[in-house]
């Protein structure tokens, strides 16, 4: 599939990236590890990976719950959704992390149900359907 390029909005700021139907990606310097890190954006999973982007983490990918919003054809906005995931190597082990955080933002209306529900069933899909599935 053609790569084009794409503006990528997030918490982290505006960064330049490519994509497809399928996926984006960008590399963003991470100062704590003093390298850059590669950050994948599953489009349609709601789902952005990024492999060992701290010192601690070693054979692990690092998973955000994400909302997603195409603004223009090559503009895309990404809500961080609060629930993080550790996958170690290549799996099938994982650990879901952060919930008083989500739990947090839905009492205080940074997000909701509604916003929600799409990127959690997703989430299980990936989980259940990845390459380090069981």
């Amino acid at each position: 599939m053609l790569m084009r390029k794409v503006t990528i909005q997030s918490r982290l700021g505006e960064i330049t990236g490519y994509r497809n139907d399928e996926f984006a990606y960008f590399d963003l310097f991470h100062s704590k590890v003093g390298r850059d890190v590669r950050h994948f954006v599953l489009l349609k999973l709601n789902i952005k990976l990024m492999y060992e982007p701290y010192d601690w983490m070693k054979n692990e990918w690092y998973a955000d719950l994400i909302a997603i919003e195409y603004l223009e054809n090559d503009v895309i906005r990404l809500k961080d959704l609060y629930l993080d995931i550790y996958i170690e190597g290549n799996g099938p082990t994982y650990r879901l992390v952060d919930f008083e955080d989500l739990a947090q933002a839905l009492m205080n209306n940074e997000t909701n149900v509604q916003e929600i529900e799409e990127p959690l069933k997703n989430l299980q899909l990936f989980l259940n359907n990845s390459t380090f599935a069981a």
